[in-house]
């Protein structure tokens, strides 16, 4: 029964080939058959999921950006940090320094971390180096920031957005766009507790006026009135990281269909800390 022999070698084959992977993991040579929380093996983990532990806690995850530092400074998931591939493995997965740069970065291996990309596989060759320095508890966050920005906004951080703010102010396109989300009386400078006004070129739109925590208010028209290009490049900002105006009218944005939305996370506060000047009143 040439049929059944062949069959009968493929699965002794198999069982064999497990056997060894098990075994292996158990060296602490590869990542292996445990596919619970805690296990050896890379998992997937979607949107809705991630975003869960992100915004609302529900897991702990440390969610690492394994691009360039370049990359990520354009535009990054809330909250991510940034071990580049490049500062951990050699492109063919040799790690360098025994990867320090992760070691360093996350010094528990059980801890459980996420990596993404762009969504082009570069997380799932860190995700294998990851698992092979010992790392149990790994995730891949499979799309990237290719899946994350048709769902939520990027951070930008200062140096992406001074060289964005550089190339396109005073805004006049149409394309691109910088929203101030604090109350008028911020944004023109005549709070005292908030001197000084807006960054130039900014249009104050109080979140109040278009959304909140609860999504948009009247459909968001006072946003989409001043905003009318659903792809434009739209970068909100607000007082500093702690100021969650930005953080909310970010994610309305989205949720009225703006399809590159940004938050300058450091806003009011960064700008002027790294030497820029404010513009006090009502113009832009």
């Amino acid at each position: 029964m040439p049929g059944m022999t062949r069959r009968m070698e493929m699965s002794e084959s198999g069982f064999s080939v497990r056997i060894a992977a098990c075994l292996f993991a158990l060296l602490g040579m590869i990542g292996g058959c445990d596919d619970g929380d805690g296990g050896g093996g890379i998992r997937f983990v979607e949107y809705d999921e991630l975003a869960s532990w992100v915004y609302d806690g529900v897991e702990e995850a440390l969610v690492i950006d394994v691009r360039t530092p370049e990359e990520y400074a354009a535009g990054h998931i809330v909250d991510a940090i940034n071990v580049p591939y490049g500062a951990v493995a050699e492109t063919n997965g040799t790690p360098i320094d025994g990867g320090k740069a992760l070691l360093d970065a996350v010094p528990e291996m059980s801890t459980r971390i996420v990596l993404y990309c762009y969504g082009y596989g570069l997380d799932k060759d860190f995700a294998e180096v990851a698992v092979a320095l010992g790392y149990t508890n790994v995730f891949r966050y499979e799309w990237g920031t290719n899946d994350w920005t048709t769902r939520d906004y990027l951070v930008i951080d200062y140096s992406s957005f001074k060289k964005w703010y550089d190339a396109y102010a005073p805004f006049e396109d149409g394309e691109n766009v910088l929203i101030d989300d604090l109350p008028e009386p911020w944004y023109t400078g005549e709070d005292p507790d908030h001197p000084g006004g807006h960054i130039p070129g900014a249009i104050n739109i109080h979140l109040d006026l278009w959304g909140g925590t609860d999504g948009p208010v009247d459909g968001g028209k006072a946003f989409t009135d001043v905003v009318t290009d659903t792809s434009a490049k739209v970068v909100i900002y607000c007082g500093n990281p702690a100021c969650g105006l930005s953080h909310l009218g970010a994610r309305t944005a989205v949720e009225l269909g703006y399809k590159n939305v940004f938050r300058y996370r450091g806003g009011w506060q960064e700008w002027q800390d790294e030497g820029q000047a404010l513009k006090p009143g009502l113009d832009p």
